[in-house]
Parts: C-alpha cells; sequence; structure tokens
C-alpha cells in the first residue's frame, strides 16, 4: 500500500512539473496513470490505509482539483485568443 502512496506522490509532483512548462499531453498522460494508482488503492481497501495516508490522498486530490481548474481557465482564455485571431483574419480577407 505504501508503494502505491510513493507512487502517487511522485506522480503529483511529475503534474505540477508538466502543468508548470504547460505540457498538457504529458499531464493527460500522468493523470491516466494517477487515476490507475488510486483505482489500485480503493480496490485494495479504504480500511487498510493510515490516517497519514489518508491525508496524503486528500492532499494530492484537492492540488488536483485546483490544477484542472487553472487548465479549464486556460484552455478557455486560449480558446477566445485564437477566436479573435480567426475573426481578425477574416476580417483582412474580406
Amino acid at each position: 500500500m505504501q508503494e502505491f502512496i510513493e507512487n502517487l506522490k511522485i506522480i503529483s509532483e511529475s503534474i505540477e512539473v508538466a502543468q508548470k512548462i504547460n505540457n498538457y499531453d504529458e499531464i493527460l498522460r500522468l493523470d491516466r496513470e494517477r487515476r490507475d494508482i488510486m483505482d489500485k488503492i480503493f480496490a485494495t481497501g479504504i480500511k487498510k490505509l493510515s490516517e497519514e495516508n489518508i491525508k496524503t490522498i486528500k492532499s494530492i486530490a484537492e492540488a488536483n482539483e485546483k490544477m484542472i481548474s487553472e487548465i479549464s481557465i486556460a484552455g478557455t482564455k486560449r480558446a477566445e485568443t485564437a477566436h479573435k485571431t480567426i475573426q481578425a483574419i477574416k476580417g483582412y480577407s474580406k
């Protein structure tokens, strides 16, 4: 169980690094790994988790929720910028 928790910590740190450099493909790949590990943790049973492990999982979940929100906002801003650029190009081609 502890090995799963350690892997979860490592993946979460890697996700943070990928987010800092805006590597969304890597974030998605790592997120799939994170979900697989979470599935394995919960498949073995929550009762086997220590209080410390539960706190770690909760902390990682909160950080991931914040990250997803930030990525969503960034994606929306990029889409808006792309839309404005397309509108400007269309205006010049008329």
